[in-house]
């Protein structure tokens, strides 16, 4: 990939690239709309990611070429910072320097960057967590800015609050930057206390479906969730993701019907991620499926943020042998994962595409998830 990256960068920038570096997606093995809430989630970083050529340049100023909106051209960031709707992927990078020049942090030095991704766009991935982290540490390294992990995690989720617009939790930013190799992180998403688990992806493979439905989630019901979840503090005085079963029965004549669902799916989540963590560590894959089964039901019948494509699959894994599938992300479509025993994975998914295109005239788009390290450097010359 280094040597494609640079041949790109020289196609396109007509120099030498000098620094190489690597932004994991994430898979969250369960732990669905739990971050936003003070709970936890268990999520991997994965192999599919974006990739940066990058060079230096005589002034201040970044020009962004991506290989994956190639129809845009160059790209170069523009003052004042605000986000655009039609400056694309650009205000992700526009939001690192804004947030920057919010935190009294100026770059100096300007670099020409060449991105090219592998993961699919709006499959619920976090790609933009991704290049969120990814920026920001380039930036951290090659301008020196002496941020620690936690400090560029912070910030890059202020990116996705404040710039973007996005209520989303902290879960995506940590487990990009935090990820580690053929391990899951239990994260409690209030303290930001994490413990590595590791996952047997030698014996079990998770098979990631991007139900290829486009979403957008500043304009969809992802913030109505946050908003409705928020409540829940001024009810119990704390984060509902830390709120027991019991506590929330002894509440639940102060809920409307909505409430309880949402707030009953959020709790009950959480105690199935704490379970998952105890079924990673006792090698009981068998358990973890069923898990994964549970909050996909809870997803789509208390949370309410699955769709039939997603449910269409959930069910069609079961059938074919998973031993668990749900839907992973922020939901109204993006990507649905299933666990497998290695041995019991099907030959072929061809007939399931077919379905999946007969039913709903999409196309159906299969990987097998490779854990990966957090975002890194992948070296210098070469």
């Amino acid at each position: 990939m280094k040597k494609y990256l640079m041949e790109l960068h020289q196609s396109i920038f007509n120099e030498t690239a000098h620094y190489f570096y690597f932004s994991p997606g994430r898979v969250n093995l369960i732990g669905e709309h739990t971050d936003y809430s003070g709970g936890y989630v268990l999520p991997i970083s994965i192999d599919l990611g974006i990739y940066a050529a990058i060079s230096a340049r005589d002034d201040a100023l970044i020009y962004v070429y991506s290989h994956d909106f190639k129809d845009l051209g160059i790209l170069n960031t523009q003052k004042p910072f605000f986000y655009q709707k039609n400056r694309s992927f650009m205000n992700y990078i526009e939001g690192i320097l804004w947030v920057l020049e919010n935190e009294n942090m100026q770059i100096h030095q300007g670099f020409n960057i060449t991105l090219f991704s592998t993961l699919p766009k709006s499959a619920g991935l976090s790609s933009s967590a991704s290049l969120e982290v990814l920026i920001l540490t380039l930036l951290n390294e090659l301008c020196e800015l002496n941020l620690s992990k936690l400090e560029i995690v912070r910030l890059t989720k202020r990116v996705e609050n404040d710039y973007i617009g996005v209520s989303s939790g902290v879960m995506d930013q940590f487990v990009i930057a935090f990820g580690k190799k053929n391990h899951a992180i239990l994260l409690d998403t209030e303290s930001l206390n994490f413990n590595y688990i590791p996952i047997d992806l030698d014996t079990y493979a998770l098979v990631l479906m991007n139900t290829n439905i486009a979403r957008d989630l500043v304009d969809s019901a992802y913030n109505t969730r946050f908003k409705s979840i928020e409540v829940a503090k001024k009810i119990f005085d704390r984060p509902l993701g830390k709120i027991d079963y019991s506590t929330l029965e002894s509440k639940k004549n102060l809920l409307d019907d909505e409430q309880w669902k949402r707030f009953k799916h959020v709790v009950r989540e959480n105690k199935r991620t704490l379970d998952a963590k105890e079924a990673l560590i006792e090698h009981n894959y068998e358990s973890l499926g069923l898990l994964m089964r549970a909050s996909h039901k809870s997803l789509r019948d208390d949370f309410e943020v699955s769709c039939y494509e997603l449910d269409f699959l959930v069910t069609e894994n079961m059938i074919l042998g998973a031993l668990g599938a749900r839907m992973t992300g922020a939901g109204f479509g993006g990507t649905m994962l299933a666990l497998y025993e290695k041995k019991n994975i099907p030959t072929s998914f061809d007939r399931l595409k077919e379905r999946y295109f007969k039913r709903f005239n999409l196309h159906l788009d299969l990987y097998i998830a490779v854990s990966e390290d957090g975002t890194k450097s992948l070296g210098g010359d070469f």
